[in-house]
């Protein structure tokens, strides 16, 4: 058996990381995906919220590879108008980062089932992005979100660690409300 490579690599760990994401989020009910356990500690919904439009974000930072648009689902289709947020920040890239608890709080999200549609077209396609690239493509030089200068192959582990820390954040609300609190194991 051959060994991954590393493009083969991140989009495994990817893939199922999205996929924890998403059944992490998808054991609660409404009333505990909007809950914030605490006034500093957003909501499931908001956690998978974010973790989508950050994937989207990302996805769209991308380089293209082939002849794919190079565009975020979040304004192709609308979906700040959709869901009642025009005129609202919604922080850093527009994602939630960096937007404080009191304004993520207030933020219009829509029923869990909406968000969690949201989140699986973003994460779906940030796979489909990913898995185009091949070893000498990961290793092509890019600038990040920070605007540093890194490599493709690199900006994908840091989306991935950022990701993970939802992923934590989802588990550990998840067990505060009574349910399972862990998706990785």
């Amino acid at each position: 058996m051959a060994i991954p490579t590393g493009p083969e690599i991140i989009l495994s760990r990817l893939q199922r990381l999205n996929g924890q994401l998403l059944a992490t989020a998808g054991q609660l009910t409404e009333k505990e995906a909007s809950t914030w356990p605490a006034s500093t500690a957003p909501s499931c919904k908001w956690h998978l919220w974010h973790m989508g439009r950050w994937a989207d974000y990302v996805q769209a930072l991308l380089p293209p590879v082939g002849l794919e648009e190079n565009c975020e689902i979040w304004e192709s289709e609308k979906f700040r108008e959709k869901w009642g947020f025009t005129g609202i920040d919604l922080g850093m890239w527009g994602a939630g980062s960096g937007l404080g608890n009191e304004n993520g709080r207030a933020l219009p999200l829509p029923n869990l089932p909406e968000v969690r549609a949201y989140a699986a077209k973003a994460f779906d396609l940030l796979e489909i992005r990913v898995g185009k690239f091949d070893e000498p493509s990961f290793n092509t030089p890019f600038t990040d979100w920070h605007d540093v200068d890194t490599s493709i192959g690199d900006a994908m582990v840091g989306y991935i660690a950022h990701a993970n820390r939802h992923l934590g954040m989802l588990e550990a609300i998840s067990g505060v409300l009574g349910k399972d609190g862990t998706a990785t194991v």
